[in-house]
C-alpha cells in the first residue's frame, strides 16, 4: 500500500461527524485551505466525498510571497474541480503573530461561511498537530494530574455561527503527502513552518516518537476525565445558574457541591459572559472564589443583592470593545451579532455613518430595576448610533434592535 488515505477511510471519518445538510449548491461544505500539503489533501478528499464544496484560501499578508501563493492555490483547487475564494486579511498589530493570525483567520472563515450558506467548515489538522497541542498544554499545567485541557483539539466543535470539523486527527501527515503524490497534486511549503521562533514549530521538531505516544495516552485519559467533567458541569449549571438573554447570569453558589466544581463552573461562565475563546487560568479563578467577588477576564462578579442569594456576573464595562460599523452580520464585543433584519437599510453602514457601540451613559434613560437587570449589565448592551445620537436600543430595553448572542462554543 502506498500510504494514501482512501475515499472509504475518509468517508467513515466524515460519517462519524454527521449528520449533514443535503449535498446541494445552496449549502456547500466549506474547507479551509492554506495551500500546504495537509489542507490540499483534505480538499481533494472532500471533493471526492461530496459534490458541493467551497474552499476558502486565507491570505494573511504576513509574507511577501503570500498573495502569489494564495492565487496559485486558488488555481490549483480550480483544476481539482473545487470552487475557491481567497480571503485577504486586514493588517493586525505586531506581537503574538500566530495567535492574532489564528483569530483573524477564523473570523474571516466564519464570515465567509455565513455569506455562502455553509454551516460546517472542515480543517486539516492531523495526528501530529494533536500531539503538539497536548504537549504545549501539558507544559502549561506542569506535572499536575491529567486534566480536561489535555483532551486536545476536538473533532467537532461549535464556534460562533459554524461547526468546525477535523476529520483527519487520527492520520499522520505522511499519509496526506502520500495522498497528494499518488494523484500527482502539488502543494506549497510555508517556510514559517520551520521557524523555531514559534512555539509549535519547536515542539514539532523536538518531539520524539516516544513523546508522541505519551501524548496520545494522555489524550485518551483526558477524554475519559472530560466525559465526567461535562456531565457534572451540566448538572451543576441546570441546578445553579440562571442565564439572562441580555448577556448576564445569576449563580446560586450554595447549590454547588464542591469548591473545585465551583471554580470550574465560574471559569466557563467567565469565558461565556466575556465572549472569549478561552477560560481564565485556574489559579486566578480559585483566588476569585476565595474573595467571593471581583473582576476577571473582562467579567465582574458581585453579590446578587436585590436578585437574591449568590452572585451575578456581567461584562466589565472598561473591557468592552469599541464601536464597529453597523453592517449585517457584524460581531460586536465577541458577544453580539447584528442580524440582517436589524442592519441599516443602507448597503454600507460605514458610509451611512451608523455604528454599534455600548449604551454606556445612555443606559440612564432606562429603569434597570423595572427591566429586571443590573444597571451595570444594561450599560454594556449594544445600541445603534449615528454620531452621538442613539437611534435604536435592544429589545430588553423595550426597543426593536434584535441581536443574536454569539459567545464562542457552548459550555458543555
Amino acid at each position: 500500500m502506498d500510504g494514501r488515505i482512501s475515499a472509504r477511510e475518509f468517508a467513515v471519518c466524515m460519517e462519524a461527524l454527521g449528520p449533514f445538510l443535503p449535498d446541494v449548491p445552496e449549502a456547500p461544505m466549506a474547507v479551509a485551505v492554506s495551500g500546504g500539503a495537509d489542507s490540499m489533501a483534505l480538499a481533494w478528499l472532500m471533493r471526492r466525498w461530496r459534490r458541493h464544496v467551497v474552499a476558502f484560501v486565507v491570505d494573511h499578508g504576513l509574507r511577501v510571497e503570500a498573495a502569489a501563493e494564495a492565487a496559485l492555490t486558488e488555481e490549483r483547487l480550480g483544476k481539482m474541480g473545487i470552487e475557491a475564494q481567497v480571503l485577504r486579511l486586514a493588517p493586525f498589530p505586531s506581537g503574538r503573530v500566530q495567535e492574532r493570525a489564528r483569530a483573524a483567520r477564523f473570523a474571516a472563515l466564519e464570515a465567509a461561511c455565513v455569506e455562502r450558506g455553509c454551516v460546517d467548515v472542515v480543517l486539516g489538522h492531523h495526528q501530529h498537530d494533536q500531539d503538539e497541542t497536548i504537549w504545549m498544554r501539558r507544559e502549561r499545567v506542569g506535572a499536575a494530574p491529567v486534566s480536561v485541557g489535555l483532551r486536545g483539539m476536538a473533532a467537532e466543535v461549535l464556534r460562533g455561527r459554524v461547526r468546525v470539523l477535523r476529520p483527519l486527527l487520527s492520520f499522520p501527515p505522511e499519509r496526506m503527502r502520500a495522498t497528494l503524490r499518488a494523484e500527482s497534486l502539488p502543494w506549497v511549503e510555508d517556510p514559517s513552518n520551520q521557524n523555531r521562533r514559534f512555539e509549535r514549530v519547536r515542539w514539532r521538531q523536538d518531539l520524539t516518537g516516544g513523546m508522541r505516544e505519551e501524548a496520545r495516552m494522555l489524550q485518551r485519559e483526558s477524554q475519559s476525565v472530560n466525559v465526567a467533567y461535562a456531565q457534572s458541569l451540566a448538572v451543576c449549571m441546570a441546578r445553579s445558574v440562571v442565564w439572562h438573554p441580555a448577556g448576564w447570569c445569576h449563580v446560586l453558589l450554595d447549590s454547588i457541591g464542591s469548591r473545585e466544581l465551583m471554580a470550574q463552573l465560574l471559569a466557563e461562565l467567565i469565558r461565556m459572559v466575556a465572549g472569549g475563546a478561552y477560560r481564565p487560568a485556574r489559579d486566578a479563578v480559585e483566588r476569585l472564589v476565595t474573595r467571593g467577588e471581583g473582576t476577571l477576564g473582562g467579567v465582574v462578579l458581585r453579590r446578587a443583592g436585590r436578585f437574591g442569594d449568590g452572585i451575578i456576573m456581567f461584562r466589565e464595562e472598561r473591557a468592552v470593545a469599541g464601536a464597529v460599523p453597523a453592517v449585517s452580520g457584524v460581531l460586536w464585543d465577541g458577544r453580539w451579532i447584528v442580524p440582517e433584519s436589524s442592519a441599516p437599510e443602507e448597503a454600507d453602514g460605514a458610509v451611512a455613518g451608523l455604528y454599534i457601540a455600548k449604551l454606556g451613559d445612555h443606559a440612564a434613560r432606562f429603569d434597570a430595576r423595572h427591566l429586571g437587570m443590573p444597571s451595570a449589565a444594561l450599560r454594556v448592551l449594544p445600541g445603534l448610533y449615528r454620531g452621538d445620537c442613539l437611534l435604536r436600543v435592544p429589545v430588553w430595553c423595550g426597543g426593536d434592535l434584535a441581536l443574536i448572542w454569539s459567545s464562542g462554543g457552548p459550555i458543555t
